[in-house]
């Protein structure tokens, strides 16, 4: 059933297809997905895809300077002596902030409880959002003009970033070909709820550990970089989503090694963003042993 959306997912994006599985691994965990590529790359049509394929609620908010923080939430107005509630976009399964970092730091921070708590508070009242709930957030490099740096506390509460893979020649010349570009429908066919639930994917006290010493290594050795507990935490549940796309019941070290480059992608800023990739695997992962390999 999963390898089947991501098979559906890619019938819209060309190449890419460890992203689009890591992306259905961090929706199915109730993570959020930063996207950063320049303009006209297909973030857009990649998470609209997703969406699509898992036939939930979707939602598109088009980020700009003049974008207000009620823009997104929504807002209380007077009806008939009685005050009333609006809610804005974010009420969805899945709302695509696109080019995030081109509003104000003000309005970026309307996410950040929705982000944490799936909740939104309007006026002081508190609502729930619907479940599941994730914000696949795009973003153009920061030296573009009109775009402004997402802050670490925002930052933080993307469970993975990437940027979409550069195509070959025999890919391009697909995506040049391909004359439809309209989106597949919605699989009517697919109920999310009926998704395993990764509570019940096992993980040994070795595997944890292994992320720990990771975590340690990381703390020792680059003071720079800051792991959080939340981050960890993300790094686990996505391990448990992947193992369970890949069609196990356990998580092995193998899992956490291919989710946390994601994972620490958008923590890193002591290397270019081309390298971070070989710089998470070359100083951190190919320098820690995993349990009883040692």
């Amino acid at each position: 059933m999963l390898k089947e959306i991501i098979s559906n997912v890619s019938k819209n994006v060309i190449g890419n297809e460890f992203n689009i599985k890591i992306s259905l691994a961090t929706i199915i965990s109730g993570g959020h997905i930063l996207i950063e590529d320049l303009p006209g790359t297909g973030k857009t049509t990649f998470a609209k895809s997703i969406t699509n394929s898992l036939n939930l609620d979707f939602k598109r908010i088009q980020f700009t300077s003049d974008l207000l923080p009620s823009d997104i939430l929504g807002y209380t107005y007077i009806k008939n002596d009685n005050f009333e509630i609006n809610k804005g976009p974010i009420f969805t399964n899945i709302v695509l902030a696109d080019e995030l970092n081109r509003a104000s730091p003000k309005t970026q921070s309307a996410f950040l409880e929705s982000m944490e708590e799936k909740t939104v508070t309007i006026d002081k009242e508190t609502f729930k959002l619907p479940d599941p709930f994730c914000v696949i957030a795009t973003q153009n490099p920061s030296d573009l003009s009109g775009t402004s740096l997402l802050p670490e506390s925002q930052l933080d509460r993307f469970s993975i970033s990437f940027s979409l893979d550069n195509l070959n020649k025999k890919e391009r010349l697909k995506l040049l070909n391909n004359e439809d570009t309209t989106l597949n429908q919605n699989n009517s066919n697919f109920n999310f709820s009926k998704i395993k639930n990764i509570k019940e994917i096992h993980i040994t006290q070795k595997v944890i550990e292994y992320l720990d010493n990771i975590s340690e290594h990381i703390k020792t050795n680059f003071n720079e970089i800051h792991i959080s507990p939340r981050s960890l935490k993300q790094t686990l549940k996505l391990a448990k989503s992947l193992s369970l796309i890949n069609g196990k019941d356990y998580v092995t070290f193998q899992e956490i090694k291919e989710v946390l480059p994601y994972v620490l992608r958008h923590r890193i800023n002591i290397v270019e963003k081309n390298e971070i990739f070989d710089f998470i695997n070359n100083e951190i992962l190919n320098k820690v042993s995993v349990p009883n390999e040692e």
